[in-house]
Formats: structure tokens, C-alpha cells, sequence
């Protein structure tokens, strides 16, 4: 035999081993499986809770934009189609059939935790009546108004629904401040407490530890914040 002839066998020989080594287990196949469910499953709770902040903090801002329309109201000449019986807070137009109140507010109330109102203060005593409603606000599927309190000037916290059951939040005319009435679980005002200042906090009903307060103070100023800034 040649030596052309030898070499050929050993290098066809060679080829037609098997190649030395070996696949995944099952048991590695089935922890490489696992190590990926769960960075996916990370994934999507991070990207899910970033979603909610996002609408959370959307809707906080929109709360903001309502607390300014009920200043802008109760700074400006807004009339609201009531009768004149009605009208003992502000002026009467016959002609328009509206009363031009001298006072605009928001409501908020505890048994009601998804939505809250714009009212004119028709008799101006600073409490919401169903007959002063003006417009409805709705926070949408998923997300409530966890708490609201007013701070009195000791610096004692009312808050729903350990000390109040309701909150209004009222603009008067000509002033740009705010006035805050808290009201107990029969919706009378709650006297002796002079407030300086009311906050409005949404939470995400799927994570309560996740949520954005609407600070406001007695000079009008209006703040959105994280529950730990307010």
C-alpha cells in the first residue's frame, strides 16, 4: 500500500469518528428554562408597575388640573343654571336663568373613592350639596382616592376616614386662596379646626403602596408629589 493509500484510510478513519463530547441534560435544559421564566416574569412586574406609575402620575396631574378650573371658577364670573330660590351665595341673572356663585370647590368623599365633583357654592357656606353639582371627575378602572386630609393649624392631619368623612377644596372671589371644609360621617362641617393646608392621594388598587398626592395650601399653590415629598 502507498503512503498516499495509508493516509487516506487514517484521515477517512478519523472523519467517520464520532465527535467526542456531549448535549444538555434534561435536568440543565429544565434549569435553563427556569432561569429564563424568571427574568421574564421580573421583566414584566418591573414594566407593569412602570405603567401604572405612569397613569398614576398622569392622573395625579389631572386632579392638579381640576383643583386649578375650580380656582379659575371661583376667581372669574362662571355662571351655573340653578333657580333663583337657590341662588343666596352669588347674583342672579333672569335674563340667563344662571346664578354667578361667588364660590367654586371640589368634593370629596369616602364612599365614593373612584370619582369627585366640581360644585358651585350657591349659598356660600362652603359645603357641597347635590343641588350645587357642577361636573363629575372620573379616576378610571384600577386606581381610587386612597386618603384625603386636611392639616389644621396645629398641625394635626384629618384624614378620611379616620377623622373625616368628606372634603371640599373652595375658591372665592376675588382671592386666588383656598378654603378647606372637612366634614364628619354626617356631613356637618367639623368645627373649631382652622386648615391650612389639604392633600389628595390616588393609589393603584392592585399595588396601595404605589401613589402620587395633590398637595394644596391655603395660599393656593398646588403641588403633585410622591406620598413621602407631600
Amino acid at each position: 500500500m502507498s503512503i498516499f493509500s495509508q493516509l487516506s484510510s487514517r484521515f477517512s478513519k478519523k472523519t467517520l469518528t464520532p465527535v467526542q463530547g456531549r448535549g444538555f441534560t434534561l435536568i440543565e435544559l429544565v434549569v435553563v428554562i427556569l432561569i429564563m421564566s424568571i427574568i421574564t416574569a421580573t421583566l414584566l412586574v418591573n414594566q407593569s408597575r412602570f405603567n401604572s406609575s405612569t397613569v398614576l402620575r398622569s392622573l395625579a396631574y389631572s386632579v392638579a388640573l381640576s383643583v386649578r378650573q375650580a380656582q379659575v371658577y371661583g376667581t372669574s364670573v362662571v355662571g351655573t343654571s340653578t333657580s333663583l330660590a337657590a341662588c343666596t351665595g352669588g347674583n342672579y341673572s333672569a335674563a340667563t336663568g344662571n346664578c354667578y356663585a361667588s364660590a367654586y370647590g371640589l368634593y370629596f368623599n369616602a364612599t365614593t373613592p373612584t370619582t369627585y365633583a366640581l360644585f358651585a357654592d350657591l349659598n356660600g357656606d362652603g359645603v357641597y350639596e347635590p343641588n350645587e353639582f357642577v361636573k363629575n371627575f372620573n379616576l378610571g378602572t384600577g386606581y381610587v382616592i386612597s386618603n384625603f386630609c386636611a392639616t389644621n393649624q396645629i398641625a394635626v392631619d384629618r384624614c378620611e376616614p379616620a377623622t373625616i368623612n368628606s372634603l371640599a377644596v373652595v375658591f372665592k372671589r376675588p382671592n386666588p386662596d383656598a378654603s378647606f371644609v372637612a366634614l364628619d360621617s354626617g356631613n356637618a362641617p367639623i368645627l373649631g379646626d382652622t386648615y391650612g393646608s389639604a392633600y389628595i392621594q390616588i393609589a393603584a388598587t392592585t399595588d396601595p403602596t404605589n401613589t402620587k398626592r395633590v398637595s394644596i395650601l391655603s395660599t393656593g399653590e398646588v403641588t403633585v408629589c410622591t406620598s413621602v415629598g407631600c
